[in-house]
Formats: C-alpha cells, structure tokens, sequence
C-alpha cells in the first residue's frame, strides 16, 4: 500500500493467505477493535500463529478480487482515520 508504505504485506509464495503487519499504524491491543469494529471484517489474527505474530492480521485472498480491493479499501480508510 503506497499511501501506508510500513504496513508490511507477506509475500504469497503458492497461497491465498496473506499476512499484513499492521503494528506500525494500529496499537497492538487495538489490532481487533480496529478490524473487527472500524473496518467490519472478519480475519485471522496473527497472535493465532504465535506470539511472534502479534499485531498482524491474515486476510484469505480466495475470493473476487472486488472483494479484496474493498477490504483493502477499507482498510486503508480507516488508517487514514487514526493516522491523521
């Protein structure tokens, strides 16, 4: 995302699951808050995978890419909203 250049996105190597890191823009402690509440949608969240990946959300990939934009859209959206 070039308006958020330290949101680091996963590389997909073979998979539809995609790892963003968003601990550069979203405290920690409000990673779900803020997609779960701010941005309505549902992911997996890092912590899941281990401790190391705390702060991190997975999107599934598997889908339209409408879909996807709009989550990405949406996203980026609401970063603008904390991130003034």
């Amino acid at each position: 995302m070039k308006e958020f250049p330290e949101v680091y996105i996963s590389p997909l190597e073979g998979t539809y699951l995609l790892f963003m890191d968003l601990r550069n823009y979203v405290d920690i402690e409000q990673i779900k808050e803020f997609t779960q509440n701010q941005c309505n949608l549902a992911v997996d969240y890092g912590e899941w995978f281990g401790a190391n990946w705390k702060g991190f959300i997975r999107l599934n990939m598997g889908t339209t890419p409408e879909i996807v934009r709009n989550a990405v859209e949406n996203i980026k959206k609401n970063l603008r909203k904390i991130n003034k």
